[in-house]
């Protein structure tokens, strides 16, 4: 028994031994395979591949991380965008769908152009409901919600604002910071289908009202022939599709959308870059996306295919497409935007009629 007992202890010993030997050798990879896989430092840059592409900012910017305290009837119809290497304020706002002005209301109130996008960062994109005020020197709680017709209160119930019943009345708000302004009940479009076809002779069909696009007009002065490689644009927008206005652009819906077939042919609107092709999981579904190299870019989505790929230089009135309900949509439809700066401008202002 004695025997058993000491060779008991001697095996102890020589397990305790083991287990620090072996504790002390895994211990540092176990630490470095648990370090932090995005560090501080790792920052997107720009990643161009095919041309420079003109971002409205010189630098990327920054994301602070999103405040815990959102309420529930904030978060409805918000999304996610997780930023990866390469993006940029540009790239982001083309993704998530909105303007490059309207972005910082998806990164934070203190939002400065000097600072990076941090790869990893969740962004929380309001939706295009909500409006996003970048405050003037000397300006208000009062004046701004005077401004959108909203209710300071409301404003101030907003908890990713990040203000408190200090900010109420006339003190001054810090300047060049940015403010959430919710929906403000009641707000809608002005006009719409129905004021418009009262506005038509009784013989006049809605399909026949709302008809767009069509055979190409003879226009001078486009673009005269030009090598392949020629990557810009004319600044002359052609309709890339023709079919029925469904949607016309409003505050709520910077773009228009046009009702067509499935299987209807998309072209591009004028020459450029193809900067974006494929699937986008904000809503767009099937898209692409056009940099015409001079200020102005062009994005086409919901499509049922895409035949086209990023970076192929296109020609205007090259088919990029074929209409599709891909993404959120409720029916065959282009949606069609023109940025101009990277601010999504009103495609009619622009299209040649």
């Amino acid at each position: 028994m004695r025997e058993m007992a000491r060779w008991l202890r001697l095996g102890g010993i020589m397990l305790l031994v083991w287990i620090a030997v072996v504790g002390w050798s895994i211990g540092p990879s176990q630490a470095t395979s648990l370090a932090q896989v995005v560090q501080p430092g790792d920052v997107a840059t720009p990643t161009a591949t095919y041309t420079v592409i003109l971002v409205p900012t010189a630098t990327p910017v920054s994301a602070s991380p999103l405040t815990e305290a959102v309420g529930l009837h904030e978060a409805e119809g918000f999304s996610i965008y997780t930023v990866k290497p390469g993006d940029t304020l540009l790239i982001v706002a083309l993704e998530v769908g909105v303007g490059v002005e309207d972005l910082p209301c998806a990164i934070s109130p203190h939002f400065r152009t000097n600072q990076p996008l941090v790869i990893g960062d969740r962004l929380e994109v309001p939706p295009a409901s909500w409006h996003c005020h970048h405050v003037a020197a000397d300006e208000s709680l009062t004046q701004v919600a005077a401004r959108y017709g909203a209710d300071s209160g409301q404003i101030i119930h907003v908890r990713w604002n990040q203000l408190d019943a200090n900010a109420l009345g006339e003190k001054a708000l810090p300047a060049g910071s940015y403010v959430r302004i919710p929906p403000v009940p009641g707000e809608e479009e002005e006009g719409g289908f129905l004021t418009f076809m009262l506005d038509q002779p009784l013989s006049v069909s809605p399909m026949t009202a709302y008809a767009i696009g069509g055979p190409r007009p003879k226009t001078t002065g486009i673009m005269g022939p030009v090598p392949k490689d020629w990557p810009y644009g004319s600044g002359n927008f052609m309709w890339p599709v023709f079919g029925w206005m469904s949607q016309g652009y409003r505050e709520d819906h910077r773009a228009i959308d046009i009702a067509a077939t499935t299987g209807t042919f998309v072209t591009a609107a004028d020459r450029g870059v193809v900067m974006r092709a494929g699937w986008n999981d904000q809503g767009y579904g099937l898209f692409v996306v056009i940099d015409h190299n001079i200020d102005y870019i062009t994005l086409y989505a919901h499509l049922q295919e895409i035949t086209v790929k990023e970076g192929d230089i296109v020609e205007q009135g090259q088919i990029i497409g074929v209409i599709g309900s891909t993404g959120n949509s409720t029916g065959p439809h282009l949606h069609f935007e023109i940025r101009d700066f990277g601010r999504r401008a009103n495609p009619l202002d622009f299209l040649l009629r």
